[in-house]
């Protein structure tokens, strides 16, 4: 195989790997995992268990879903803090976090403090005094661009409310992973330009 083309297919395959990588990913119950973090009893959940509560934290199927208000959606916690700790599973560049907050200055969420961690556990970055608005009935997303931090896989989130009070519906987060892995479809071309490659310089030969 001649310089030229070696050349050009490292380019097309950099090329293939660095739009696979900056695809933006909708992080949710699909993709990530979500827990109680260490300062919290094991059922503080006032209206349905740990595992049902922490399934409805991260179950929005997108980012501009409509959240409805109910026993069975919601996440409450009276008398104290919530803090969650999320694992992404593998490192990402977070581009967007997505907050569906109470509608009711009564129960609403009043101060969440975001702390970012590597795949290592190294601490990448940190996003506090986040002062989300309330919601409406018809609860919607606010958004909150980031342009930080990169290689994130864990992300711990302490939430609280002026009241003592902690009612929201959903978190989620938007981002493009960390490293360039090329998609299947990519890595599909990729291997029909081999073969390519294989069989010109067969011919060449014979």
């Amino acid at each position: 195989m001649s310089k030229f083309k070696l050349t050009t297919l490292t380019l097309v395959l950099a090329g293939l790997c660095k739009a696979a990588g900056a695809t933006p990913i909708y992080l949710n119950h699909e993709n990530i995992s979500v827990s109680l973090g260490s300062s919290m009893a094991a059922e503080p959940f006032s209206n349905r268990s740990t595992a049902d509560s922490l399934a409805s934290i991260i179950d929005a199927p997108s980012a501009e879903a409509i959240e409805t208000h109910a026993q069975n959606t919601h996440v409450w916690i009276n008398g104290g803090n919530l803090e969650l700790d999320f694992d992404f599973g593998m490192e990402y560049n977070l581009t967007t976090l997505h907050f569906w907050n109470y509608f009711g200055e009564g129960y609403d969420v009043d101060n969440i403090d975001f702390n970012f961690f590597d795949s290592a556990h190294n601490l990448v970055g940190s996003l506090l005094n986040v002062m989300p608005a309330l919601g409406s009935t018809a609860l919607s997303a606010e958004d909150y661009a980031l342009s930080f931090p990169s290689n994130v896989q864990y992300v711990n989130a302490v939430i609280s409310g002026d009241n003592g009070q902690v009612d929201f519906n959903n978190i989620g987060f938007t981002g493009e992973l960390s490293s360039s892995v090329p998609e299947p479809g990519s890595l599909a071309l990729f291997g029909l330009g081999l073969a390519g490659f294989a069989l010109s310089r067969k011919k060449k030969s014979t």
